[in-house]
Order: structure tokens, then C-alpha cells, then sequence
């Protein structure tokens, strides 16, 4: 008897129980997923199979849509201070929607340097358990004293063009209409919003080159600290040695690279982001590498340092 033949011989109480226990088995198996991809985030796990973020790697390599991977995210780094989330969750009591408005609120508040301590987090839980979505939106900002705002809004198109939804502030938009009158002249296909958009990033690609050697030297004082911070090197220890790479052999490594070279040795999977790149010593200089094209890769700054604490032996606490 197939699946369809067999609920329609259902009555309605029975398929109706069936359901609720259905329901109650999704969110079981939803918390027990919360409770695996905190441990995942925790262990960075995703930075040694290749992928430069946890996102990255629920997305790509688990296969969750980018919405979905965000809310689980969102929940997981929620029960580091808060522990009882998880209880609530199986209950029903809060969803991964309700979880994910607070955190966006929450992101709002620490852009405005208004740090959100744990204490506070458990009672914004507590007391959205039970509400729903407009409700929550309305406690936790008044909790924040955060405004509600939409959210950035991403679709992709049949054409493949994509629809953009983006909120700005006051001075933000003052800003980009200023831009507008500034390059009204120079816009070779009209003042279109997205034309405005298309030629400002072309500007900026074009630049790239010239902006490479700035990242190296913000990659070396990461470097730098986390060596420090790590270790607890001297400072005269961790610049001993070390010269600066010449502005033409970054260039050579990152036109030859374009994106992060980490390969996990684990699943094969290459890192490919081109998201806050550094350079990288395959050999390091600590150990006589030099400052040669052949000893240099692109690595995003995740997997550099990743690299450097399997070099150096320092854990990730």
C-alpha cells in the first residue's frame, strides 16, 4: 500500500495524533542537529575539511539552504549562553525564527558598541517563550532599545539577475546620493542606481592590485598578535627575521592565486573564498622560509591562522 493510499484511510483524530507526534520527533531530531553544529563550531572543525566558515560548511557540504543555515548557526552560538534554549526548542515554546530575529537584533546592538551579556540573553529567551514572531521582534528591540528594521533581502531570478533589498540609514542614504551627483558625468550608462552600483565596484576591482600589499601587512600584524596572544611570544621574537615582501612578488602570488589554496587533507575540498585574503609562508620564516613567490600562497585569514596553530602546536580554546 503506498504512503498516499494508507493516510487517506486515516481518520481525522488519528491523523491528527500522528502529525503531533510527527512534529515532536522534528524538533528532537531539530535540537539534537542545534547540539552538533555547536559542537562543530566550537572544535572549528570546518576550518580543517576546507570550508572558511561554519556557514560555508552547512551550506555547501551539509546542503542546507543559505536561510536554514544561518537560523541553525544562530540557535547553536544562542546555547553557548544559554543553555535552556535547547529545552525550549524541543518544547515548541521557541522556534528557529524567533531565535533568529533576537540574534539579528543582538548583531544590531553590538554594531552600536551595546555588548548583550548572558544574563540578558536568558531573560529576552524566557520571555519571547511562548510568543510569537511579531511579539518577540517587539520585546527584544524595546529590550535593546534596537529599532526594527528589515533585514537585507537577497533573490535570485529566472534571468539569473538578482533582486536586492537593502536598508539604509539616514546618513547612509545621504552618502549614496551624494556619490550619484559626484559621478553623474563619469556613469557611462546613466544614473541608475544599479549603474551607480556596477561602476563603483568596477572601481574598486580595478584597485585590487594596489590594495593586495595593504592586506598583507593587516595579515602580518594578525600574525603578529596571534603569535602573542597564543604563545605568549616577546614581541622582538616574533618580528626577529622577518622582512617585509617586496610590493611586486604579492602581486605575482596573488594575480597567480586569486583565491584561498587551503586543500583539506581530510575531504580533498579546496577553500576557494575570496574573502579577506593574506599571504601565507609554506615554509615558515621562523623555520627559514624566505620571502620568495615559490614560498608564498593565498590563504584567507581563517585558514592562515589555522595553518599557523598546527605549525606552531597551539590549541584552539
Amino acid at each position: 500500500m503506498s504512503k498516499k493510499s494508507f493516510l487517506k484511510g486515516l481518520t481525522n483524530l488519528i491523523l491528527d495524533e500522528n502529525l503531533q507526534d510527527l512534529v515532536a520527533s522534528e524538533r528532537e531530531i531539530l535540537t539534537e542537529t542545534i547540539i552538533y553544529i555547536r559542537e562543530v563550531d566550537c572544535r572549528k572543525m570546518f576550518l580543517s575539511f576546507g570550508y572558511p566558515s561554519l556557514f560555508e560548511y552547512l551550506t555547501k557540504r551539509i546542503g542546507y539552504s543559505n536561510a536554514s543555515a544561518q537560523r541553525r548557526i544562530d540557535a547553536a552560538r544562542l546555547t553557548q549562553d544559554v543553555p535552556e534554549v535547547i529545552e525550549h526548542l524541543e518544547s515548541g515554546e521557541i522556534n528557529l525564527s524567533q531565535i533568529s530575529v533576537m540574534a539579528h537584533l543582538i548583531r544590531q546592538a553590538g554594531k552600536v558598541s551595546q555588548k548583550v551579556d548572558g544574563e540578558t540573553k536568558e531573560n529576552l529567551v524566557n520571555t519571547i517563550a511562548g510568543k510569537d514572531l511579531k511579539q518577540t521582534e517587539v520585546i527584544v528591540s524595546r529590550t535593546l532599545n534596537i529599532p526594527i528594521q528589515e533585514g537585507t533581502k537577497t533573490k535570485h531570478q529566472k534571468d539569473e539577475s538578482v533582486r536586492f533589498e537593502i536598508t539604509l540609514t539616514k546618513e547612509q542614504w545621504r552618502k549614496f546620493n551624494q556619490a550619484r551627483d559626484v559621478l553623474s558625468n563619469s556613469l557611462p550608462n546613466g544614473s541608475d542606481w544599479n549603474n551607480l552600483i556596477e561602476y563603483m565596484c568596477d572601481d574598486v576591482i580595478l584597485k585590487k592590485d594596489k590594495a593586495a600589499p595593504r592586506k598583507i601587512r593587516a595579515s602580518k600584524v594578525f600574525e603578529a598578535k596571534t603569535a602573542k596572544t597564543d604563545l605568549n611570544f616577546d614581541r622582538d621574537q616574533v618580528h626577529l627575521g622577518r622582512e617585509a615582501i617586496p610590493k611586486s612578488i604579492q602581486r605575482e602570488v596573488f594575480s597567480r592565486d586569486n583565491c584561498c589554496q587551503f586543500q583539506s587533507k581530510i575531504t580533498g575540498h579546496k577553500c576557494s573564498s575570496t574573502w579577506n585574503l593574506t599571504l601565507d609562508h609554506i615554509q615558515p620564516v621562523w623555520a627559514g622560509g624566505r620571502n620568495s613567490a615559490e614560498n608564498l600562497r593565498v590563504f584567507c585569514a581563517s585558514h592562515n591562522a589555522e595553518v599557523y596553530r598546527e605549525q606552531t602546536g597551539t590549541r584552539l580554546v
